[in-house]
């Protein structure tokens, strides 16, 4: 990784010199060095994952540039391609490759070698050969890499992959959340200032989530609202009493008489519209260069193409319909003006989009 052999020596002086002691009825029961491994909460735990997973990622492109495996090919508007191999996130990997034994063959000489290299051993019984279609003898290629067959959708990373959209039953996980945390709270009495405060830093917090990503139907969210309105007026127990004040009044903005309890339709809204503040301004991020490629940029890379005909990704299609209002409220501070016309959008400071004379000149 090029670091200097001084730097080793701090960062193996600050491992090896660690000494821990365990508590006995309150008394320390004497020190004891520990003989491997990093210490809970040790900063440098992030970078170590970091560390081991580039060199499989490294491994991975190797094979895909020697046509060993596939990877997963977009195409896009305009005959734009981009290939992605893999996905990491900390310790979790997904590797996509064609169904065809030779690239399985493969794959598990790399997960091999990255195992000889890291000194790290790969959990077969966490691992799942997902298939995308129909597949034949997929079997076989699960007993030449050693793992069992998933399907879709499945979870990864708290999240559904490959249900609709639209489809209700991707939202019971978070209901269910919220009903087992509501059971907790059954026997305990609390005051209503008290339960105003768990609707808005845990009931509130549950879904948010998955909102992030993904439109709630509103079905689902006249049933979370409904839970939550029960649990301010009956407590735990969820039991029938009268609403004083209708929800729409509770969700409204303390200045203006309400508790300030956000509504979930809402809340949605601006979530999906965070991610088109995100693409106008993040860079180089691989899921802004996805969506790229896939819908094609406009207006200088701030925002993608409309999502229609063969281009039409569900969950994209439902972020873009949050981007009028987006736009409406987002200003430009011009700077060398490379990428942004000054007489077309909304300026620092400034109302009014363009004088009547540089509106003559056009866009």
């Amino acid at each position: 990784m090029g670091f200097g052999s001084r730097w080793m020596e701090w960062i193996w002086w600050c491992i090896s010199t660690a000494k821990f002691f365990v508590l006995v009825n309150g008394v320390p029961a004497g020190f004891f060095s520990n003989s491997k491994g990093l210490r809970q909460g040790d900063p440098l735990f992030p970078y170590l994952f970091v560390l081991g997973m580039e060199v499989l990622s490294a491994l991975i492109r190797r094979s895909v540039d020697g046509g060993f495996i596939s990877g997963c090919r977009l195409q896009g508007r305009r005959g734009m391609e981009m290939n992605v191999s893999h996905l990491l996130f900390a310790d979790d990997t997904i590797i996509f490759c064609e169904a065809r034994k030779e690239h399985l063959t493969s794959l598990s000489w790399i997960l091999a070698w990255f195992e000889a290299a890291s000194g790290l051993r790969i959990n077969l019984a966490k691992i799942e050969l997902i298939l995308v279609g129909e597949v034949e003898d997929i079997e076989e290629m699960a007993v030449e890499l050693g793992c069992r067959v998933g399907s879709l959708p499945t979870v990864y990373l708290g999240l559904p992959l490959g249900a609709h959209h639209k489809t209700l039953s991707m939202w019971d996980g978070v209901e269910e959340r919220m009903r087992r945390r509501l059971s907790l709270w059954k026997r305990q009495y609390m005051s209503k200032g008290g339960r105003i405060t768990l609707i808005k830093s845990t009931l509130a917090s549950i879904p948010i989530y998955q909102l992030s990503l993904f439109r709630m139907p509103k079905l689902v969210a006249k049933r979370l609202e409904k839970l939550q309105r029960d649990f301010l007026w009956g407590g735990g127990n969820l039991e029938r009493k009268i609403h004083l004040i209708n929800w729409e009044v509770v969700c409204t903005q303390k200045e203006k008489g309400g508790l300030g309890i956000r509504k979930i339709d809402l809340l949605n809204k601006a979530l999906l519209g965070k991610w088109i503040w995100r693409f106008a301004f993040e860079k180089e991020i691989l899921w802004k260069k996805v969506i790229g490629v896939k819908y094609g940029q406009a207006g200088f890379g701030w925002r993608t193409n409309e999502a229609r005909g063969m281009y039409r990704v569900g969950v994209w299609k439902e972020i873009l319909k949050e981007a009028n209002w987006c736009w409406d409220n987002i200003g430009f501070k011009v700077g060398e003006g490379t990428k942004v016309k000054f007489w077309m959008v909304w300026q620092h400071g400034a109302v009014p989009k363009f004088t009547p004379i540089i509106c003559l000149g056009g866009p």
